[in-house]
């Protein structure tokens, strides 16, 4: 797919981390997303926001200590409602198909949190509390239930979301946008610093 001239959108970047040995000549980036704690199943993840720069030295320093091969895909993804500039109350979610849970209100938080504490209750994990954990970080622990919210009345036009995140490359949370793997709106991808690599959409 190309770029529509002028169309709302988000650039994300994947880090992904491969042996030396075994780089690839070819991503499919379906196929692939940044590692997350709790990865999101079906979806794509990468950073995005201004926590980018902070995320980038924290995964080439594990990279380095790994002895891993860093490869950043830059992605270029549309939405189809504009983005929203302000924060984010539950009576605007109706005007956004790009959820930014960074910049979303106590209320549109607060219910949000309830959803997760009851599918973590019904998980039944025994010695894991979630219940003192804030909105941000509730999320950024557990952002596999991303997929379920989206399948709430409410909440099933959204497409995109941005949240807070932990990965497997730095103990704090990152700001990242997750989405399907096969949203149709992935207008341009290319492997940063590595030019030689065909990233396939």
């Amino acid at each position: 797919m190309t770029k529509t001239k002028g169309a709302p959108g988000i650039d994300v970047a994947v880090v992904l981390f491969f042996k030396k040995a075994a780089i690839p000549d070819k991503i499919q980036i379906r196929d692939f997303s940044m590692p997350l704690v709790n990865r999101i199943p079906g979806f794509i993840s990468g950073l995005s926001g201004q926590s980018g720069l902070v995320g980038m030295m924290h995964a080439r320093k594990y990279a380095d200590e790994k002895k891993l091969e860093m490869i950043v895909v830059d992605l270029s993804v549309e939405v189809e409602k504009p983005l929203y500039p302000k924060v984010l109350k539950p009576e605007d979610l109706p005007n956004v198909d790009l959820l930014n849970l960074i910049r979303s209100s106590k209320e549109l938080m607060q219910g949000i949190r309830e959803h997760w504490l009851d599918w973590l209750s019904e998980e039944g994990r025994r010695g894991v509390d979630y219940s003192s954990l804030k909105e941000a970080e509730l999320i950024a622990r557990r952002p596999d239930l991303i997929p379920r919210l989206l399948r709430l009345p409410g909440f099933a036009h959204v497409h995109v979301v941005t949240h807070p995140a932990m990965t497997g490359f730095h103990t704090l949370p990152l700001t990242a946008t997750s989405f399907p793997s096969d949203y149709k709106h992935i207008v341009a991808g290319s492997a940063r610093l590595h030019p030689d690599i065909e990233v396939v959409l």
